[in-house]
C-alpha cells in the first residue's frame, strides 16, 4: 500500500492495518500535495526548491523525491533541466478526469456494497453525521471550515468504497479524487456559490445500505458529474 496515501487521506485498505512509518520524502510529499490541492500553490506557479526546502524545513533531496512522485501524478509537471510547476487547471482535463473517476466510483462502490459488512456500514454512518454537522454550518461559516468539510466529504466518500476488495483500484480511485478536490477547492474559493449535497450523498448512502447497487452507482455518478459541471461553469466565469 501506497504510504503516502495512507497518511494524507487516511486508510484505503481495511482499517485494521496499523499504519506505515513515513520517511522525510513521504511527509514532504504529504504537505506538499496537500499544499497543491488546497490552491496555496496557484495553478502553472513554478515550484523554485529553495523556497519549498525552507517551507517544509527538509533538505533537496526530499523535495526532489516529492516533487518527481507529485509528477508522475499528475500534480506537477517537470521543466527540461529547469525545475517545476504546478499543473495547469483546465476545463478539457477536468472532463477527461471526471470521466475517468465516475468509471472508478462506479464500480468501487459496487464492489464494496457487494462485500459490505456491519463494520463498513458503521464507517459510513460515522462519515455521514461528521459531514452532516459541517453542512449545516457550511451556508454562514464557508470560509471557516471549508477546511473541515473537505475533510469530512472526503472520509465520506472513502467510507462508501471502503469495502471494496480491490486494493489497485482504491489506489487509482484516491488519485482521481485528489485531482478532482484540487479542481473543486479551486472553484470555491473563486465563487461565493457553494453546491448544497446533502441530500445527495444521504441517497447514496440509503442506496447503498439497501444492497440497491444499480440505483446507488447511478447516484455516485449523477453526483460526479454534477460537482464537475459546478466546476466547469467556475472556471469558465473565471478565465
Amino acid at each position: 500500500m501506497d504510504k503516502s496515501l495512507y497518511a494524507l487521506n487516511g486508510p484505503i485498505a481495511r482499517a485494521n492495518q496499523p499504519p506505515p512509518k513515513l520517511t522525510l520524502a513521504d511527509q514532504t510529499y504529504d504537505r506538499l500535495r496537500r499544499d497543491i490541492v488546497d490552491g496555496r500553490f496557484a495553478p502553472s506557479s513554478r515550484l523554485h526548491l529553495a523556497t519549498l526546502c525552507r517551507r517544509y524545513g527538509v533538505g533537496m533531496s526530499p523535495v526532489r523525491e516529492a516533487l518527481s512522485r507529485l509528477s508522475s501524478e499528475g500534480f506537477a509537471v517537470a521543466l527540461s533541466q529547469r525545475g517545476f510547476r504546478v499543473s495547469a487547471l483546465n476545463i478539457e482535463d477536468l472532463k477527461d478526469l471526471t470521466l475517468a473517476r465516475e468509471r472508478l466510483e462506479v464500480e468501487a462502490l459496487r464492489l464494496a456494497i457487494e462485500n459490505a459488512d456491519e463494520a463498513w456500514r458503521q464507517r459510513v454512518v460515522a462519515s455521514f453525521d461528521r459531514l452532516n454537522r459541517l453542512d449545516r454550518a457550511l451556508a454562514e461559516r464557508a470560509a471557516e471550515i471549508i477546511d473541515q468539510w473537505e475533510v469530512a466529504n472526503g472520509e465520506f466518500h472513502r467510507a462508501l468504497v471502503a469495502s471494496c476488495p480491490s486494493q489497485w483500484l482504491l489506489r487509482m480511485r484516491e488519485l482521481l479524487y485528489g485531482q478532482s478536490q484540487r479542481y473543486r477547492r479551486f472553484a470555491v474559493v473563486r465563487s461565493a456559490n457553494i453546491r448544497r449535497a446533502h441530500e445527495e450523498h444521504r441517497a447514496i448512502m440509503e442506496a447503498a445500505f439497501e444492497r440497491n447497487a444499480e440505483r446507488a452507482c447511478d447516484l455516485i455518478r449523477a453526483h460526479v458529474l454534477a460537482t464537475s459541471q459546478t466546476v466547469i461553469e467556475a472556471l469558465s466565469a473565471n478565465a
